[in-house]
């Protein structure tokens, strides 16, 4: 289940998929946007902790891959799902094992986020470390969303060089001479494409 912003993404980078489809955290909870609707062509499967509406299969990918099939997938939509994975480096090999070569991986991720537990919230990821997660995965069409309806700017930069989020940076004088600064919520979202492995 995801957002306004993710399902947006879906839908200009990834309209189509050419085979099944995983949703990874797919608990419908009545106040996010499905995305089974936008894949109804399609064998959609839902995966999630705990039994639900919107689930198909119970699995802990911490655990290993469950009865979900390994190399099956052509595209997995993992939205707000990592922060709360106690050992996402573990959740990683296992998620990565259920694609085929070529196929798509979208992973929406908070960098700029508060805490909120569910079951907890463990991690905030950088697109390089959903890279470093995700190593068999070369990755592209990296965007920031904020909480603003159709709200997406391009990572960029890096190193010496400013970055997008911190352009978007608020500098806030607290009244007593002293600045903070402050980044509005944002996601990160990007689209993986499964390496063949050697």
């Amino acid at each position: 289940m995801g957002d306004y912003n993710q399902l947006a993404y879906l839908r200009h980078l990834i309209p189509k998929a050419d085979g099944p489809v995983l949703e990874i955290g797919s608990k419908e909870y009545g106040s996010t946007s499905t995305f089974r609707d936008h894949y109804s062509d399609v064998e959609y499967v839902g995966v999630d902790m705990a039994e639900g509406p919107g689930v198909d299969v119970v699995a802990d990918l911490t655990k290993g891959i469950g009865s979900l099939k390994e190399g099956y997938f052509s595209l997995g939509i993992c939205c707000s799902v990592l922060e709360h994975v106690e050992k996402p480096w573990v959740f990683a090999e296992n998620l990565s094992r259920l694609f085929r070569p070529g196929g798509k991986l979208y992973m929406s991720v908070p960098w700029v986020w508060r805490y909120h537990p569910y079951p907890d919230d463990y991690f905030r990821f950088s697109h390089k470390g959903v890279m470093s997660l995700f190593d068999r995965f070369d990755w592209s069409d990296l965007y920031y969303s904020s909480t603003t309806p159709g709200e997406f700017f391009e990572i960029t930069g890096g190193g010496e060089v400013p970055t997008v989020d911190d352009k978007l940076a608020a500098l806030v004088d607290d009244g007593k001479g002293v600045k903070r600064k402050y980044l509005p919520y944002l996601m990160v979202n990007m689209t993986g494409t499964r390496k063949t492995d050697p």
